[in-house]
């Protein structure tokens, strides 16, 4: 029976691209049947959950300058180490919630070729993934109905379903992206990739 294990992701997160790309080529997990369930979630949302303010409130930036700076640096220095294509997004703060919401709205035939798309596209093709052109192109590529990008842009109720996704997974433990839960073991981050893969072969 396949271990199930929840991945939450959010596009504009260089280390959930990352993420994505390493289990996308395989060989960072070991030999057991893996379901996974990747959810959308809004870093945005997630940081003012934190800070205690409204889900939509305006952005605030939480990062220091030297911390701003070793940021920058790490994310190179991964692109290299992970032989990840990186190329620095336009705009520089991408806006990621129409893409978010699409992706929580498809099922699973569709979900995970767009959400490698739209990956791809934000960090490798330097697209601008709050532009619904590009979005449907990514749907389209992935086999879904590129027309779904333009219903999801004028639901509100989108936008309220992907800030309550975030609500419950933050009241569930989930504090920042990526993050992985297998058996109610919280592993966050890009680089605990590795300990949850041997956290799997340690029972498994």
């Amino acid at each position: 029976m396949p271990t199930t294990i929840e991945a939450y992701y959010d596009f504009r997160s260089p280390y959930a691209y990352f993420a994505n790309h390493r289990i996308r080529e395989g060989g960072v997990m070991p030999k057991v049947p893996i379901r996974w369930l990747w959810r959308p979630v809004s870093i945005d949302i997630l940081l003012n959950l934190q800070a205690g303010r409204e889900a939509w409130a305006a952005y605030s930036d939480p990062l220091s300058g030297p911390k701003r700076a070793h940021l920058l640096a790490d994310v190179r220095r991964n692109a290299a180490f992970y032989n990840a294509p990186l190329r620095p997004p336009k705009p520089p703060r991408p806006n990621s919630i129409l893409a978010l919401c699409v992706a929580a709205a498809l099922g699973p035939e569709n979900h995970d070729a767009f959400r490698d798309a739209v990956f791809e596209a934000l960090w490798q093709q330097q697209r601008d993934i709050a532009d619904l052109q590009v979005l449907a192109e990514c749907l389209a590529g992935a086999g879904g109905n590129p027309d779904l990008v333009h219903r999801v842009a004028t639901s509100e109720a989108a936008r309220e379903l992907l800030a309550e996704a975030t609500r419950l997974a933050y009241a569930s433990g989930i504090f920042g992206v990526p993050t992985f839960v297998c058996n109610d073991e919280v592993f966050f981050g890009n680089d605990r990739l590795d300990m949850l893969a041997w956290y799997l072969g340690s029972w498994s």
